[in-house]
């Protein structure tokens, strides 16, 4: 379960807390709730909360007044921590009651929303039948044998006491508006486990890899389960909100990878949004898929090369396909097909010579080999000085040397960065192809300038003249400082501007500034200019974070112009900076008959005083 979140949801590990056998007693998950869930200030309202438990279920009958109508005969649900039914100090723990539960979940909700999803892999009691009996070992179900009632009592959460309790139903109470349950099997059934585990999360697991869950609400997720495994446990949802999209849509976001592609109805043609200005040319190769959506099953429908080249879009050609192309689907490049093949020189050392040596068997020599897991054509050079990169190869992280810098020496040209090595040639490959893409027929050049000006933090006013000269700035490092940049549209084309922050440490690329593609006219218009960072409402100052041990850092801006608008999510990479998409991102756009593009680029380069500290 933990490997799905991780690899399925893109869940990071700091965010699961996981306790297991010995681990998961019943103060440690009360605990553990609270402190990892209820009040966690990480937790925004509306995420996404699952709250899994894989074990033993029991029950135990009612103490009276337990519940708020007499119930002589009903019973109390109970999940059994590692310690149930043993003797502590606090006395003998009679499990985890759904009272005590649905008062945490409770609690929960009122801070954090109802976008919570509790699964529960257990049954509860199970009916005595020979069969039950005999698979015993196999039921995840245990009598509970030394606890009593008023242990229910002592065990309450502090939460639920004074609150009315109704429902005898338990867990499966149907009112259910602070979350949806998904249970193993309903009340009075067994849920099974074999070698592979529970089988309710053995075919949750399953189906979460197989449908297309942008789309698929509780509801039909557990309709799935009992077509797909008929002879298996009678699975259950619950819950006022159990025709949501599973977690309510919240990991399904936009891949920004993706482009957007429609199929003529009079040519014909797949016409796909991206083109030159993206870095595409003749002979790149794109996946066709059915969906745009992080997270859920989407397996590619057809393979396609570019044929037809444009500025900002695309005819492709259909190589290959599994299945019919719709009117109207995604696209993602997965050759790049740049002609000049990022050159990479590895250096051995004996404490890396094993490490080198798988890594040179899974680089090609020869140009034209075969490309990279990112579709980019990669060489394997000898010598450093034929590279674009010379990398050395730690235990946890990978030392770069950057062999071109554009503007000067003084660049930051030796990083560290904790990834994997092949990871890392595929960010530095794309971070190269984009960095130094240029249209050769530079139409706006010497009509586009860029300026940058320091800001005051309290008047937002300029301290400075413009300090790019001849497209670099050399700066004193100051925390907090912030700036503005303004562009200068000398041509006689409206224009619309893309600029983005290129950090040469980590590959990373930011969207500093991409306009509406909603708005009526061009942002940046002819003999006009266009204030980035004003302080005005959507265009927030600029900022620059120096790592603490660094003393010169460097890093570029790199401006995409059009003079007609088109989407440029594609560019960003592996950036710790998160931007809301737009709601326009991906759609198509109108295309004029004349088209121009082109690109400007500056270097900023930080220098810290040795006495400073951050």
């Amino acid at each position: 379960m933990k490997r799905w979140l991780i690899d399925g949801l893109n869940v990071s590990e700091d965010q699961i807390r996981l306790l297991l056998n010995s681990q998961a007693t019943k103060q440690n998950i009360e605990d553990s709730f609270m402190e990892h869930l209820v009040n966690n200030a990480a937790i925004d309202k509306g995420d996404a909360i699952i709250i899994y438990f894989a074990g033993h279920g029991s029950s135990l009958v009612a103490p009276q007044d337990w519940f708020q109508e007499a119930k002589n005969t009903a019973e109390v649900q109970v999940i059994c921590p590692y310690d149930h039914d043993t003797n502590t100090t606090q006395g003998r723990i009679a499990g985890i009651s759904e009272r005590s539960l649905h008062a945490l979940i409770d609690d929960l909700s009122s801070t954090k929303g109802n976008n919570i999803t509790l699964i529960l892999d257990c049954c509860f009691s199970p009916a005595q039948t020979p069969r039950n009996i005999l698979d015993r070992r196999i039921t995840r179900w245990t009598r509970t044998t030394k606890a009593i009632p008023d242990d229910l009592y002592r065990g309450l959460w502090t939460g639920a006491r004074g609150k009315p309790h109704i429902s005898h139903l338990g867990f499966f109470n149907p009112p259910l508006a602070t979350h949806v349950l998904l249970a193993a099997c309903p009340l009075g059934c067994e849920s099974t486990e074999d070698k592979e585990g529970g089988k309710f999360t053995t075919n949750f697991i399953r189906a979460m890899l197989e449908l297309p869950l942008y789309r698929t609400s509780y509801a039909h997720l557990i309709e799935h389960l009992v077509q797909a495994a008929p002879d298996s446990q009678k699975f259950v949802c619950l819950g006022q909100y159990k025709d949501r999209t599973v977690f309510n849509g919240v990991p399904f976001v936009i891949d920004k990878r993706f482009s957007f592609a429609t199929l003529g109805s009079d040519t014909n043609k797949l016409k796909v949004e991206v083109g030159a200005i993206h870095g595409i040319v003749e002979g790149c190769e794109l996946t066709i898929y059915l969906h745009n959506y992080l997270c859920s099953q989407n397996p590619p429908i057809a393979c396609a090369v570019v044929s037809e080249l444009h500025p900002t879009w695309c005819y492709v050609r259909i190589k290959s396909q599994t299945s019919e192309v719709p009117t109207t689907c995604w696209a993602k490049v997965s050759k790049w097909n740049n002609h000049r093949p990022f050159r990479v020189h590895l250096k051995s050392t004996l404490t890396s010579f094993v490490r080198i040596w798988k890594l040179r068997r899974t680089i090609s020599t020869k140009v034209g080999g075969l490309a990279s897991k990112g579709g980019l054509n990669i060489l394997r050079v000898r010598h450093a000085a034929q590279a674009d990169i010379s990398l050395a190869l730690g235990r946890h992280s990978v030392t770069v040397v950057q062999h071109q810098p554009i503007f000067s020496e003084k660049h930051h040209r030796v990083v560290k960065i904790e990834k994997d090595a092949l990871e890392v040639i595929d960010d530095a490959a794309l971070f190269n192809l984009h960095l130094f893409l240029k249209n050769l027929e530079y139409p706006l050049q010497n009509l586009i300038e860029m300026e940058l000006y320091r800001l005051d933090p309290l008047s937002w006013t300029k301290v400075d003249s413009n300090v790019l000269d001849t497209g670099a700035a050399i700066l004193p490092y100051e925390g907090g400082a912030i700036y503005q940049i303004i562009l200068q549209n000398k041509s006689q084309v409206d224009l619309w501007p893309y600029l983005v922050y290129m950090d040469p440490n980590g590959y990373s690329i930011t969207m500093l500034y991409q306009p509406d593609l909603s708005l009526e006219n061009p942002p940046l218009p002819k003999q006009g200019f266009l204030e980035i960072g004003s302080g005005k409402p959507g265009s927030e100052a600029l900022s620059f974070a120096l790592g603490t041990h660094n003393h010169l850092d460097s890093g570029y801006l790199k401006l995409f112009l059009s003079s007609i608008p088109v989407t440029m999510n594609l560019l960003e990479q592996s950036s710790s900076y998160s931007s809301p998409t737009p709601s326009h991102a991906g759609l198509p756009v109108t295309h004029s008959e004349v088209q121009i593009w082109d690109t400007a680029i500056a270097s900023v380069t930080f220098i810290r005083h040795p006495d400073q500290t951050s």
